[in-house]
């Protein structure tokens, strides 16, 4: 993790969770806000379909360009933004409006405040390490980047998985399992922890291998040098679905499944001076007060 201080805002792209219809007031409130400060508001283009606002609507390339994305929602929408942005290390920052968010730094009580901050240049980044997956298959070549995880898991069946592992091209083990977890510290609170893999702070770069269900006495997390390069091969011709931080990318047989660091960062907006324990501690409190 590394923080540094960034510029003033000119064009941002709302983010919003799409699928709850309260977040769209609220992002055309947000819009409106900012064209009277002067600031351009564009997004992506199912996003404008679903305003019933057009005009906004942005391509990759406008995207990519904008000063920041602002993300309406909880740690989910962060995540699609991250899978928007596509590896360009554009600022994100996450107003949350769910109940629980790990990644979003303002809470909608304190939007406008931060807002004003934010187009400002009155913020810092926080860097965090992200993962390059790469799936080989028979008609299919696709890389992608997660901020928390990449998943390998059982697709359209019930049988167990039968895979090799290879760390920088030796065999390191085979499991019999439901999957495998790939976490970045970032995502250790997130997929992996419920698996059972532990908390690390985003201030190390490394990758965390959690099994889903292994069938095997070594069911253990194993922690990758962040320069480590990881090779999943499949010992039978199953179905698997990878996910992307969460989301469905690839349901089919794959020959291969690569993770590695990627060269890129997520970039974080970051307003408060507060440690990852502090804010762990508290979201999980919450977690635990709404679970119960």
């Amino acid at each position: 993790m590394h923080e540094t201080p960034y510029k003033k805002m000119n064009t941002v792209t709302i983010v919003p969770n799409i699928e709850k219809a309260d977040v769209l007031p609220i992002a055309l409130a947000l819009i409106a806000w900012l064209n009277e400060r002067g600031v351009k508001a564009i997004m992506h283009a199912d996003d404008a379909v679903k305003l019933n606002r057009p005009d906004l609507a942005a391509d990759d390339a406008g995207i990519q360009g904008s000063d920041a994305l602002i993300c309406l929602g909880g740690d989910g929408t962060i995540l699609r933004a991250v899978r928007i942005l596509k590896g360009a290390m554009v600022p994100i920052v996450g107003v949350n409006l769910g109940r629980v968010g790990f990644l979003s730094e303002v809470e909608f009580t304190e939007m406008y405040p931060a807002m004003e901050r934010i187009i400002a240049g009155d913020y810092k980044i926080d860097e965090r390490m992200a993962l390059k997956c790469t799936i080989n298959a028979a008609d299919f070549h696709q890389e992608y980047i997660a901020l928390n995880e990449i998943t390998i898991e059982r697709g359209r069946h019930q049988r167990m998985l039968e895979m090799g592992v290879y760390i920088n091209d030796q065999i390191f083990s085979r499991y019999k399992a439901d999957g495998l977890i790939f976490a970045t510290p970032t995502g250790s609170t997130a997929y992996s922890f419920s698996a059972g893999g532990p908390v690390v702070s985003p201030v190390h770069e490394l990758i965390l291998l959690t099994p889903i269900n292994p069938h095997s006495l070594f069911g253990r997390t194993v922690v990758l040098g962040a320069q480590d390069k990881v090779k999943v091969e499949l010992a039978r011709r199953l179905d698997i679905t990878v996910g992307v931080d969460g989301f469905a990318v690839f349901q089919a047989i794959a020959d291969s499944v690569h993770i590695e660091k990627a060269q890129s960062k997520v970039l974080l907006v970051k307003l408060k001076d507060r440690s990852f324990y502090t804010v762990f501690k508290d979201k999980l409190t919450v977690w635990d007060t709404w679970l119960h």
